[in-house]
């Protein structure tokens, strides 16, 4: 029935098996000193073997200083290898592609009850609302720094690909250190880091650069890219069409449109964005008549029919789904069955696993053994 979905993908020098991608959410089932766990190899592994052709993890953040969540896994060194490793080998052994979202959290860094604590780390030290009423000002990295998170993202592809993974997904979108870089609402820098649309998107370009020149050729490399910040004096679709050109350039595989930050959902226009199906069609369809680079739609695609149809129109190469795998992890082989009347649906507003995300996300439209059981990981 939804023929478009199961045709192969071709990913820089890998090919997976269909069009579906198991987009990247925030579970948060690693440990609180960033170390791979059992529930989140068996989570990620439950996605591919219920049919997705590549799985993308959550974002992993690549140092300390860019974490943001107490669960957050992190790839900083080689005492996360042996985790890593293991992901990866239960992710291919179910015949996915692998990938790793690799972030820096910037401004967004955690932990947040003890924000003022830490040096928080953004393009330029402007104040924004943390959380509903409370607000906070991250300090402006410095030049020294900027080399050192350019370098942990670059050794940080570095151990995804020493621990078998197929590639990464380089995280520029919703806020976190690379997308403020590209606002001009976050990024009020004089130097060669700011300023221009130029001296922008600098530091995304110089992290997809190491990250290309640590792994090589073969290695798959995307990016999440903010496609619109969707606020006054911000990053827009226009930009977006603008640098797309030049990431496909630095050899970016592919790129992953998303748009608004956690910040812009709050405005007025912006409120439910996410709840929308299809809201990031039209940013999508932009990038693609600016690249012949692979494009990743995402976004309220839920609905089989409704996914096919944006790979037949061609406005995309593959669907990303990140709640609708996360509530059924078998979506991808209801589909291909033909039985769509079978796929759990996301059925809570606010949805559940964001409420449960600081402890670990779950999902109130799991099985009753599942939930009965706590079980992390289903």
């Amino acid at each position: 029935m939804y023929e478009p979905l199961f045709a192969p993908l071709r990913l820089g020098s890998r090919t997976a098996r269909n069009r579906i991608v198991h987009a990247p959410m925030s579970v948060c089932y690693g440990d609180t000193d960033g170390f791979v766990t059992r529930p989140q190899i068996e989570h990620y592994a439950r996605r591919a073997q219920g049919g997705a052709g590549t799985i993308i993890t959550e974002n992993f953040a690549v140092n300390v200083a860019g974490r943001q969540m107490p669960r957050q896994t992190l790839v900083a060194g080689p005492e996360h290898l042996p985790g890593l490793t293991e992901l990866a080998a239960e992710i291919k052994r179910h015949g996915a592609l692998a990938l790793v979202q690799l972030v820096h959290a910037g401004r967004y860094a955690g932990p947040w009850d003890v924000y003022e604590q830490a040096r928080r780390l953004a393009p330029s030290p402007v104040s924004f609302e943390l959380t509903p009423g409370r607000v906070v000002t991250p300090a402006e990295i410095t030049t020294t720094e900027i080399e050192e998170s350019i370098e942990a993202f670059g050794r940080a592809a570095e151990l995804c690909q020493q621990a078998g993974f197929d590639g990464v997904d380089i995280h520029a979108a919703q806020g976190f250190l690379l997308s403020e870089f590209l606002s001009p609402a976050m990024n009020r820098r004089t130097d060669d880091w700011g300023g221009s649309f130029d001296g922008r998107v600098r530091l995304t370009l110089e992290v997809l650069r190491e990250v290309r020149r640590r792994t090589g050729p073969e290695f798959v490399v995307g990016v999440h890219l903010m496609s619109d910040e969707l606020t006054a004096d911000g990053w827009t679709i226009k930009d977006g069409v603008r640098f797309v050109p030049s990431i496909a350039e630095e050899g970016a595989d592919f790129v992953f449109p998303i748009p608004a930050t956690f910040e812009s959902l709050r405005l007025p226009p912006n409120v439910g964005l996410y709840g929308r199906p299809g809201y990031g069609l039209a940013d999508v369809a932009a990038f693609r008549q600016a690249t012949g680079m692979t494009i990743i739609a995402n976004g309220g695609l839920g609905d089989p029919a409704a996914a096919a149809a944006v790979l037949e129109r061609g406005d995309a190469d593959a669907i990303g789904l990140a709640r609708p795998l996360l509530t059924d992890p078998d979506w991808t082989a209801k589909a291909a069955a033909g039985t769509p009347e079978e796929i759990r649906t996301c059925p809570c507003d606010p949805p559940q696993c964001l409420r449960t995300q600081l402890t670990g996300a779950v999902c109130a439209h799991w099985p009753a053994e599942a939930v009965a059981q706590g079980y992390l990981g289903y």
